[in-house]
């Protein structure tokens, strides 16, 4: 039999229901002996007399209502998180809406600014062809020569004054005076026949970045209805000295619609002055706008039949592997490749293709150049061109 007093550690505890004790006690059983000894320590400690039987299935009871209690608390667990994932997976699915909705909306807000936009838009064109050019006198001139003007980065609309350089609107339209009287000077010295004007791309300042919005004076309609002025200004007058002119034009960079990353290749305001200039003009006998552009970026300008290739320069660089690229792109070689976008006048050549550079309206000034440390006076590009090719450049620079 089992002796009792050496297990003293089997007190019953303060509080312990029967059941508790026989549960927690029985749990050493293997330490204790049969379930005889068991019974025989139940016993003596809780003053009862059963036998061992009893006491077993006491046990046995107890150890299943414990598992069941144990595994009910499983299953709450697991529906408890399982409630918990739902829950997440539907503030996930509250703020997805949220943000699907926020999008909605400024989608409509651009949509809506963007109907406003162009009905304005379609207003102001309608009215610049109702400019009065009046129309003059054939000019008699005949020569071996003829001009090219690079006019390229006008950004009009841009405004900025700062210790390197000042620019706005009334500053654009002074300079292009300038530009023009140098023409009229350079014309007479060389008795230049025909004048081929390239638009060169960034006729505008547009808002295609924040810091570029904050320096804007005018917004982009009133820049295109501005920059149509200028330019349909600037031609009729040139008019009035060659021959004949002729435009072609070339997008720029700073006239997308859209973000960079968003926009469509095709999709340049610069197109829409150059329509518009056109309008203005087209009752001009010897003005004419070149219908050769191999691209809404690419012109193809023959003159003295030379091969002269105009792009806005932000897509081919202006170095020998940018004139390869293009080379290899157009599946010909051009006498020249014209560039603007870098704002500075220059001429180079790469394996016997011309390299010839505008420059800017603006000159340097604005919160970009000053960043970047970029430095040049606004000027334009003058090329007198013959049958050889170009026989004189005048990078004319302006106040």
């Amino acid at each position: 039999m089992f002796i009792i007093s050496p297990f003293e550690k089997y007190k019953r505890l303060d509080g312990e229901t029967d059941d508790e004790f026989i549960f927690r006690v029985s749990k050493d059983k293997d330490q204790i002996g049969t379930w005889e000894d068991m019974a025989a320590l139940f016993n003596t400690i809780l003053g009862k007399n059963f036998t061992e039987s009893y006491y077993r299935k006491r046990n046995k009871k107890h150890d299943r209502i414990s598992c069941a209690t144990e595994y009910n608390d499983q299953i709450d667990q697991k529906q408890f998180d399982k409630m918990m994932i739902g829950k997440r997976e539907f503030e996930r699915k509250k703020i997805q809406f949220r943000d699907e909705r926020n999008a909605w909306q400024k989608q409509n807000y651009i949509d809506a600014r963007a109907e406003e936009k162009l009905d304005r838009l379609e207003e102001e064109l309608t009215s610049i062809g109702k400019i009065n050019f009046e129309k003059h006198e054939e000019v008699q001139v005949s020569s071996d020569n003829d001009m090219l003007v690079i006019l390229s980065d006008l950004h009009i609309g841009q405004t900025f004054d700062s210790a390197f350089g000042k620019y706005n609107t009334d500053i654009a339209e002074d300079r292009l005076r300038q530009l023009l009287n140098n023409i009229i000077s350079i014309q007479k010295t060389h008795n230049s026949e025909k004048c081929y004007v390239s638009l060169q791309g960034d006729l505008i300042s547009g808002n295609i970045h924040k810091s570029i919005q904050v320096t804007n004076r005018e917004d982009v309609i009133e820049q295109i209805k501005i920059a149509t002025e200028l330019i349909s200004s600037f031609c009729y007058e040139l008019s009035k000295h060659f021959r004949v002119v002729f435009m072609t034009n070339v997008s720029g960079n700073h006239t997308r619609i859209e973000s960079k990353k968003d926009a469509i290749h095709d999709e340049r305001l610069d197109d829409i002055i150059s329509w518009a200039v056109e309008l203005s003009l087209k009752h001009i006998g010897n003005f004419h706008v070149l219908k050769r552009n191999i691209d809404t970026g690419i012109a193809d300008i023959s003159i003295r039949n030379k091969t002269y290739i105009a792009v806005h320069g932000d897509m081919d660089s202006y170095n020998k592997s940018g004139v390869q690229n293009l080379c290899l792109a157009l599946g010909f070689v051009p006498y020249a490749i014209l560039f603007g976008h870098l704002h500075t006048c220059s001429v180079d050549e790469v394996n016997g293709v011309k390299m010839i550079r505008g420059g800017s309206l603006a000159g340097c000034g604005d919160q970009y150049t000053i960043e970047k440390r970029l430095t040049g006076k606004p000027s334009q590009m003058i090329c007198i061109c013959n049958s050889d090719g170009v026989m004189a450049y005048y990078p004319v620079e302006l106040k």
